[in-house]
């Protein structure tokens, strides 16, 4: 029998990541992970998901936003002038990532003369559904 995952155990492991909605953000035929649990590179929901799994184990789980990317702050959130994009030679749409100078965010609404953006994770207040596949696990 394999060895139960802990913290701080190197997990290769493969994943499907839903949002509510359906949407997919990670599919399983990408490249699989190795990742030392515990480190921070995983959302904690996700850590504490693989913790005592094996090898070969499969299972699908829910991650809380608070456990996730956390709650959306709308204190992150602004509407700019739609002319900001004209001038840069940029068409706003819903999803776009861009840097400013307060750094990365993504345009959540466009309005007839406003965009929406917000400075949030785009996981940011959303509960994901994930379905891991563990293939392998090295102790600490």
């Amino acid at each position: 029998m394999s060895a139960k995952i802990e913290m701080g155990d190197t997990v290769t492991f493969n994943y499907e990541g839903k949002v509510e909605d359906g949407s997919t953000f990670h599919t399983l035929d990408e490249e699989p992970l190795a990742v030392e649990l515990g480190t921070g590179a995983l959302v904690k929901g996700l850590e504490e998901g693989l913790v005592g799994m094996a090898a070969g184990e499969e299972k699908t789980f829910k991650v809380a936003p608070e456990k996730g990317y956390g709650v959306e702050n709308p204190d992150l959130v602004q509407t700019v002038e739609k002319k900001l994009f004209a001038d840069a030679g940029m068409n706003p749409e819903p999803g776009l990532v861009f840097k400013t100078p307060n750094g990365n965010c993504h345009i959540t609404r466009v309005l007839e003369d406003r965009v929406e953006i917000s400075y949030n994770h785009p996981l940011a207040g959303r509960t994901l559904d994930y379905h891991v596949k563990v293939i392998g696990v090295a102790g600490k």
